[in-house]
């Protein structure tokens, strides 16, 4: 994109829906004189929608990062493509909190309203678009601006040039009605426009900054003692030697990304993430019992959902070593990060959301107690028969995930309600993965059995005679005594 060119989007905000997200997305090499113009109609009533752009990918440098959220390490040899994949966003997203529409400043009338967004490196062409489309009859209320700053980004046309994406995501329609009238065909037009004389001269946007994130909001602190004993319950009743993996914040850092050109995988600082790697095999009778704050009845998020993604096939991208790469590291990296690994195949093959599987999943744990609404308690079975609030994880077909493959859980939050992005996850509680092995007592007599015989016959080896006889007190006693099989 060239410097004194823009995106303008012109519609209608978003419609509430149940269980669905959609993202658009396209990329962008634009000459730096060149506009493109996005014109149609967002949604009806939704959960959320967001817009922003992304700085994607740029030709790559030595020592450029394959790692994430500004935590990886150089790259051990050049990308296939030759580019550097930042995915790291420019700034914070337009939403139903900050959108310019002609409404009572809610967040719920932010929906089906008319709207113009204006995306671009210059200044000056923002008031040339606006003007034009003013003196068409376009309220001048309803313009927003993203600005494309280019202390970051090298515009232009030819390969070697930077990739910037515009994101548009929503989520979690009210009507499925309307959700499927929209998207069978989404009333937009993406046009690009040329100047017939370029400009040279141009009036770039600075840097954004972004926005402090639930700054009014206190910790969740005071929901500890509930959610410990929430796990106390859990583990009587699936058995107190359950494994539990510590889960941490993705310090999902977009300014960090840019910077250091690292790859940031299309963050939102719109939401919160928590990602939990349990290091376990997902055996036959494994069993997740996944545990956290349902952050919507807690006051910090508008929605938020649980996914389990399993990967398969990882491959070393980089790494580093105690000789001498290491120390003085420790503010850049936690232990599990410092091996820098990418997956081939990474699917979601289970997730629940605060939009109704949430709330009551806990009431058998903790019934009497007045904050039980505030958390979840969802489980992971390769088989869920009889069991509420359960996620059937198949070991083969559509939605498996076999034993070997690697599984992440990760916790998402999106959007503060008294804020205009995600909530800050330093004041959040993450959440807990417990793992048990749950062998049916037919299947553990068997296998202990099947255990008892091998000792045996390594103990004390099989002759062709069958009727072996060992002498008891000067007598030929049989042998064994008793059957084992």
């Amino acid at each position: 994109m060239r410097e004194d060119e823009a995106i303008v989007l012109i519609g209608v905000t978003p419609p509430l829906a149940k269980y669905f997200g959609f993202t658009f997305y396209y990329n962008n090499e634009n000459a730096e004189d060149e506009a493109i113009v996005l014109i149609g109609v967002t949604p009806p009533l939704a959960k959320y929608f967001g817009f922003t752009f992304y700085y994607n990918n740029v030709e790559y440098n030595v020592g450029d990062s394959n790692g994430g959220y500004g935590k990886g390490v150089p790259t051990l040899k050049e990308p296939e493509d030759g580019r550097s994949h930042i995915q790291a966003s420019l700034e914070d997203p337009i939403n139903p909190s900050n959108m310019n529409v002609t409404s009572d400043g809610s967040y719920e009338d932010a929906f089906n309203k008319d709207f113009v967004l204006i995306a671009t490196p210059d200044q000056t062409i923002v008031s040339i678009i606006k003007d034009q489309l003013v003196n068409l009859g376009v309220p001048d209320n309803i313009f927003n601006v993203q600005g494309l700053p280019n202390e970051i980004i090298d515009f232009g046309i030819e390969e070697k040039y930077d990739v910037v994406s515009p994101l548009f995501r929503m989520a979690f329609f009210d009507d499925e009605d309307d959700m499927n009238y929209y998207l069978r065909s989404i009333p937009w037009s993406l046009l690009r426009i040329t100047p017939k004389v370029p400009s040279n001269e141009t009036i770039p946007f600075d840097r954004k900054v972004r926005n402090v994130r639930s700054a009014n909001a206190t910790t969740q602190e005071y929901l500890r003692p509930s959610m410990n004993q929430l796990v106390r319950e859990i583990r009587k009743e699936i058995g107190r030697d359950g494994l539990e993996a510590r889960s941490l914040a993705v310090e999902a850092d977009p300014d960090r990304c840019i910077d250091e050109r690292t790859k940031c995988f299309f963050e939102n600082t719109d939401s919160a993430y928590f990602n939990n790697f349990p290091g376990r095999l997902f055996q036959e009778y494994g069993h997740f019992v996944v545990v956290g704050v349902n952050n919507v009845e807690a006051g910090y998020a508008r929605y938020s959902s649980v996914t389990l993604y399993g990967a398969r096939d990882f491959i070393s991208v980089g790494s580093f070593t105690s000789a001498g790469d290491m120390k003085g590291s420790v503010d850049r990296c936690e232990i599990f990060k410092c091996h820098v690994i990418g997956a081939r195949d990474f699917i979601s093959v289970g997730s629940f959301t605060s939009a109704g599987d949430m709330k009551g999943s806990v009431d058998r744990y903790i019934p009497d107690d007045p904050l039980k609404d505030n958390f979840y308690a969802m489980h992971f079975k390769r088989n869920c028969t009889g069991m509420e609030y359960c996620i059937d994880v198949p070991l083969e077909g559509e939605g498996s995930l076999m034993t070997r493959d690697t599984q992440i859980f990760m916790d998402r939050a999106y959007m503060f309600p008294n804020g205009t992005n995600g909530p800050d996850p330093a004041k959040m509680l993450p959440f807990r993965v417990i793992y048990i092995e749950e062998r049916p007592l037919s299947s553990k007599v068997s296998l202990g059995k099947e255990r008892f015989s091998e000792i045996r016959k390594r103990l004390f080896p099989p002759t062709d005679n069958i009727n072996t006889t060992v002498q008891v007190e000067g007598q030929n006693v049989p042998y064994p005594p008793y059957p084992i099989g």
